[in-house]
């Protein structure tokens, strides 16, 4: 009982935490960084073997678009923009944290961000053909306080994109406790097997140990059609591909 009454708690109360949050983070954005600044500490929560490992990609495949779902503070956005000199496509649902985002970032022209729940702005990404029928560089992020759309997510770009590759954050690293990951981030929440059988899914982590990072990294995994198009990802040293021990 006592689990119980615990657990409808902390659903309850998450939402007025969040609030408090927003408002502690619009006041340190306004403060500190109202303007997005390119440099090394930028994008990606900082994890240097992320970075690598998109630049890998950015020489391995010839992407026409970046999406991301869950811009936040729109560090990351600017960082793959300024990067890549691709445009990027990017949702944050929380209206205090868009605005944040859009000031911090009005002044580079290729980031296009918009105010919409993660699977309504894949959905309405998926009715484009020159989106989908083209290389696409996938960044999901949107998973935050109560809503957890990362399932409906990876079935949207997975059953409407050809060419694509999806990274996810917040991935527990198997191999490597060092990396941090949220309680959602891992392979039994997405389960690999049903990905591989339903939409021939490949999974590859980071190569470089967590021990290489200057502070505690947080983790990914990176996804892909289990066909040609994943050679790319297989020549990419930044990466390892995930092959599930096998049970003797």
């Amino acid at each position: 009982m006592n689990k119980l009454i615990k657990k409808i708690r902390d659903h309850y109360c998450r939402d007025i935490i969040n609030r408090l949050n927003d408002i502690e983070t619009g006041i340190g954005v306004l403060i500190n960084s109202p303007s997005y600044v390119h440099d090394q500490n930028s994008g990606f929560n900082g994890v240097k073997g992320r970075k690598i490992i998109f630049q890998d990609l950015l020489s391995n495949y010839r992407f026409s678009h970046i999406i991301e779902t869950g811009t936040y503070l729109g560090d990351t956005s600017g960082y793959m923009a300024k990067t890549s000199g691709i445009p990027v496509l990017t949702c944050e649902k929380n209206t205090s944290l868009y605005s944040l985002a859009k000031m911090r970032l009005k002044k580079i022209e290729f980031i296009h961000l918009h105010n919409m729940d993660s699977i309504e702005f894949l959905m309405e990404l998926s009715k484009n053909p020159d989106i989908t029928q083209n290389e696409c560089f996938v960044y999901l992020d949107a998973h935050w306080g109560k809503d957890l759309p990362l399932k409906e997510e990876i079935s949207i770009i997975a059953s409407r994109w050809e060419k694509f590759v999806m990274m996810i954050d917040d991935f527990k690293v198997p191999g490597d406790d060092g990396y941090i990951h949220d309680s959602f981030g891992t392979l039994k929440y997405i389960n690999m097997d049903r990905l591989k059988t339903r939409y021939n899914l490949c999974a590859f982590f980071p190569s470089m140990p967590s021990s290489q990072e200057p502070k505690p990294p947080i983790g990914c995994i990176v996804l892909a059609k289990n066909d040609q198009y994943a050679g790319g990802l297989r020549k990419t040293n930044s990466l390892r591909l995930f092959e599930k021990p096998s049970i003797s």
